[in-house]
């Protein structure tokens, strides 16, 4: 449950992070302005208080969510603010000379954003990118104090009929090491492949 909420969660945060990026490069548009307030609230506050606002917030406003609904909310809202600041970066770290020089070789616009700019941004925004990932991982450790299923939230299970709390808790410190360590490994291996790009 905590491979398939983070997954579900981050395919929606980096679709966030996708849309809202341009919205950053041009702050005084009214999008723009949105997408800011959004990344400040999500990078301002607190993890877990963002996670209650969901869960116990909107049902305030009649909005009930399962524990797993609330998760996923959560965890791609979350991400999206922090994917949208990787996106915007790696996007203004591809230098303007490149854009000046695809148009001075006639490309079109699409084409040159294809072709010279995302090559480049993706070399520039893969380590961040993997980082991210990483973390959202972690952050699925809070997911347990809404009673969102995942890895603490079996280890807080146990923890309540056993005596010997230290060793489930040290049992779920290596499942997260598990399911990061390849996420690291992936990331070291896809920078040095794209490392022609920069």
């Amino acid at each position: 449950m905590t491979v398939r909420l983070t997954l579900l969660g981050t395919v929606v945060a980096l679709a966030i992070g996708i849309v809202g990026a341009p919205g950053r490069m041009r702050p005084r548009s009214v999008f723009g302005r949105i997408v800011t307030v959004y990344v400040e609230i999500v990078r301002g506050t607190p993890q877990i208080l963002q996670l209650f606002l969901i869960f116990f917030g909107l049902t305030q406003v009649r909005i009930d969510l399962s524990p797993d609904q609330a998760a996923f909310v959560w965890i791609a809202l979350y991400g999206g603010g922090y994917a949208t600041e990787v996106f915007r970066a790696g996007l203004e770290g591809v230098d303007r000379g490149q854009h000046e020089a695809a148009d001075a070789l006639g490309l079109r616009p699409w084409r040159a954003m294809l072709r010279v700019v995302i090559p480049q941004a993706v070399a520039v925004v893969l380590p961040p990118l993997t980082s991210f990932l990483v973390l959202q991982l972690k952050a699925s450790s809070l997911l347990f104090t809404i009673g969102a299923a995942g890895i603490m939230y079996e280890a807080q299970l146990g923890v309540n009929t056993t005596s010997h709390p230290g060793v489930l808790y040290a049992m779920a410190a290596v499942a997260f090491l598990v399911l990061n360590l390849p996420l690291t490994r992936l990331g070291a291996y896809l920078e040095r492949r794209v490392a022609v790009y920069r």
